[in-house]
């Protein structure tokens, strides 16, 4: 019969596996994986991130699963893998990672008919709560369009690592984007009656010495876009619109015949490009969100208010693609203006670009391209030139008149649309500015 002792080594042996296989265990959250290019069928690079969440600190990274719906990955092999680390903290946007562990990469191997990724590591790198890991890999073949779950199992020897993604496979459009500028010339001029003989001409004109400025401009972009489906409308808004500062941003578009009738089930701005960095911008920081019931009202005024429907807001491609989910509670139609307010918006350099805005991109076919300006201060200068001309002169015919001419050109630009909810550049400020007096008083 075993000792006492014996019996106790034993348990405490097995207490002790136990243990390390608990501690081995590893929680997951705030999945994503980014396409590049996401179109359909396309030979692409993915991005995968997944933030380690739970009791997992000390822990050795030991592997990666991806677990794909129809997407191919049978030929991504361990030369395909571009980038694999670990985001201390996960304090950095997109793949930008603190510590390389590629020289601990051990394995990479597709199953379940090329829609399984498993990577596989040494061990030798641990990892913490709140660390993000990072694979970036190459040769992967895209399904078509549509939105897709993927799994992804974080030590998935152990498990206990799991968490999901979304991948979003996105139809080719094509739009056509037209701007008008209207330019405004006016001219006074001023008739009095004199006797004198004297003739005075200005050698130069006369301009103010410091132009008036405004303190914040106020922008309003809009575009209009004509595809299939029908014209449809997007405009996005910066609060103020001074570069390289911290900002709110309004993003707003009309539905087009492709989501008449449908639920309105997400909303995507697309920044590439732009030089805006959104990747701070969270659910808390959607100050609005609703529709504007046949797009009869100015700015970001809305009728029906959907907050209580969003069901999630992310960021990928680098911190410069915004994507809002919503449960699908709320009914579109066509003509109506769907409106989305968020604070935390980090604006580039000075410029105007072409931001894509996509309602319900997970089907697509609502997609729109709107401009955003991002403008230094403006100036405004007046110019006046004085002319007066000699009432006796014989040119004049014996007429008795003195003519004092002063003129004034001032130059404005507009943006194009003409529906209540575009170029209302005073509105959509004042809106936005209510909408953030408001949030901060709840």
């Amino acid at each position: 019969m075993p000792s006492l002792s014996t019996r106790t080594s034993a348990l405490l042996a097995a207490l002790l596996a136990v243990g390390l296989i608990a501690g081995a265990a590893v929680a997951a959250t705030n999945g994503s994986v980014i396409a590049d290019p996401n179109t359909p069928d396309a030979t692409a690079t993915h991005t995968v991130t997944a933030t380690v969440d739970g009791g997992a600190a000390g822990s050795s990274w030991t592997g990666l699963e991806i677990t794909y719906e129809q997407t191919d990955v049978s030929d991504v092999g361990q030369n395909d893998v571009a980038t694999i680390g670990i985001d201390r903290g996960d304090d950095a946007a997109g793949d930008t990672i603190d510590v390389d562990v590629s020289n601990d990469l051990s394995s990479v191997s597709a199953d379940s008919n090329g829609e399984t990724l498993t990577v596989g590591l040494g061990g030798n790198y641990n990892i913490g709560e709140g660390d993000e890991v990072v694979v970036v890999y190459e040769d992967v073949q895209n399904p078509s369009a549509g939105t897709y779950t993927v799994g992804l199992d974080v030590n998935y020897q152990s498990s206990g690592g799991e968490t999901s993604a979304t991948l979003t496979i996105e139809s080719d459009t094509t739009t056509t984007t037209t701007t008008t500028t209207t330019t405004t010339t006016t001219t006074t001029t001023t008739t009095t009656s004199d006797d004198t003989t004297t003739q005075t001409t200005t050698a130069e004109p006369t301009t103010t010495a410091e132009p008036t400025t405004t303190a914040e401009p106020t922008t309003t972009s809009t575009t209009t876009a004509e595809d299939a489906s029908g014209a449809r409308q997007a405009s996005v808004v910066s609060m103020p619109a001074a570069p390289n500062a911290s900002v709110t941003h309004g993003a707003m578009a009309v539905v087009g015949s492709a989501n008449d009738g449908s639920s309105w089930t997400g909303f995507q701005i697309d920044y590439r490009g732009t030089g805006v960095d959104a990747s701070t911008v969270g659910q808390n920081d959607v100050v609005k969100i609703g529709i504007d019931r046949g797009n009869d009202s100015a700015g970001t005024t809305v009728d029906v208010n959907v907050s209580d429907d969003v069901s999630s807001v992310s960021v990928g491609g680098d911190g410069q693609v915004v994507t809002v989910g919503l449960g699908g509670n709320y009914d579109l139609s066509l003509g109506d203006q769907l409106v989305v307010v968020y604070e935390d918006v980090a604006n580039g350099p000075a410029g105007t670009y072409e931001v894509p805005v996509d309602v319900n991109h997970q089907s697509s076919g609502g997609s729109a391209v709107a401009a955003l300006a991002v403008t230094e201060t403006a100036a405004n200068s007046t110019e006046t030139t004085t002319t007066t001309v000699n009432a006796d002169d014989p040119t004049t015919e014996g007429t008795t008149a003195a003519i004092t001419e002063t003129e004034t050109t001032t130059e404005t630009t507009e943006s194009s649309g003409s529906t209540p909810g575009f170029g209302v550049a005073a509105a959509v400020i004042a809106a936005l500015a209510v909408a953030l007096f408001a949030r901060r008083d709840t």
